[in-house]
């Protein structure tokens, strides 16, 4: 069962990226407590922990822990702060919403402030929220000196949106992309460490850092551990809110499983691994298909020293980017549950290379 009383620290716990720490603590004492496996956070931020089974095949489970948010850029005559992005932020998701900036002085609470829609053009109201430009953070201040007195440039910030239960086995959080698949991959972690049927592997876990940004974690990571097989989890695209989605992402829904990826980056022997030991276990899962490099680590793992063979799973997720995301603890469940028994099967003699000539 998912402890969902840490999973919701967890998910409340502040990790913009580049300021991951908090949340890489909270992971490495959770493993060091279940395991007593000694965890590391490298130079970079990256959280690792290693299971040394005195095999051949190092597997990295992966995960990233940064979220989106933002940075202070600029504050006005009047005290007002602006923005910019850290990562993937939608303007119009952050109208109107509460922000939380972290200082050296500590949290300073503030505002996104929208012009009442009584002073605006039918023209205005259509584009009022359409950058972050035209979004100024209102912390209270009167002045420029009042709000630098509390507030420095490049001090970062999140909207201030927590975790919240939904109906039956659904919950809402920002931030879920990807701090779920960074828990999921440690619960895995943790379940097969002290499992009776020890891994014959072994076993690097990472929850990285910046992916946000550029992969750019994830990237490193793989090159230091280079890993022969990774398995990296990240939030799948879910078109259940909108059925018209799935002629562009495919058909994917919440409640159904972890989503396999099928496609010319992912090693199709693991791909059938990981489906056949879903379908002995009795594990749901889904399958999408990606065309192409995608926007997560699977493309660091891929790419970095020399290569692994590499696995996808996604959690599915509605609202990405959002302070409202949603997932379902079913989902959750079948990625750490499939992740676990895929890896049981893995061994020094999985074989990984084509038929040769």
């Amino acid at each position: 069962m998912i402890d969902k009383a840490f999973l919701e620290e967890y998910l409340n716990t502040p990790t913009p990226t580049g300021s991951e720490h908090s949340g890489m603590m909270l992971l490495g004492k959770r493993i060091k407590e279940k395991t007593g496996v000694e965890v590391s956070i490298d130079v970079h931020g990256n959280l690792h922990a290693v299971y040394d089974a005195g095999a051949k095949t190092t597997v990295m489970l992966e995960g990233h822990g940064d979220e989106i948010g933002y940075i202070v850029e600029y504050v006005d005559s009047n005290g007002f702060v602006f923005f910019q992005p850290l990562g993937g932020v939608s303007a119009p998701a952050s109208t109107a919403e509460r922000v939380r900036i972290y200082t050296k002085k500590g949290i300073v609470n503030g505002v996104f402030g929208l012009r009442p829609p009584h002073l605006m053009s039918a023209d205005e109201r259509k584009s009022a929220a359409d950058n972050l430009k035209k979004m100024p953070c209102d912390i209270g201040a009167s002045s420029k000196a009042e709000a630098l007195e509390m507030v420095e440039i490049g001090d970062v910030a999140i909207v201030d949106s927590g975790f919240r239960p939904l109906m039956k086995t659904r919950f809402s959080a920002r931030a879920l992309d990807d701090r779920i698949g960074s828990f999921a991959m440690m619960e895995a972690f943790i379940k097969l460490v002290t499992s009776e049927t020890k891994p014959k592997v072994n076993l690097h876990y990472v929850s990285s850092v910046a992916e946000e940004i550029g992969l750019v974690g994830g990237r490193l990571a793989s090159f230091n551990v280079a890993p022969q097989i990774g398995i990296s989890c990240d939030v799948a695209f879910a078109s259940d809110a909108n059925p018209e989605d799935a002629k562009v992402i495919g058909e994917l829904g919440l409640g159904k499983g972890v989503a396999l990826a099928r496609g010319p980056i992912y090693h199709e022997g693991l791909r059938e691994l990981f489906k056949t030991a879903a379908e002995e276990k009795g594990i749901p899962y889904q399958v999408r298909a990606v065309a192409k490099g995608a926007g997560n680590n699977g493309w660091s793992l891929k790419t970095e020293h020399g290569g692994a063979a590499v696995v996808q799973l996604g959690i599915p997720l509605r609202y990405m980017h959002s302070p409202v995301e949603v997932a379902d603890f079913i989902d959750v469940e079948s990625t750490i549950d499939l992740t676990v028994a895929a890896v049981q099967m893995l061994s020094d003699e999985t074989v990984l290379l084509p038929e040769q000539p």
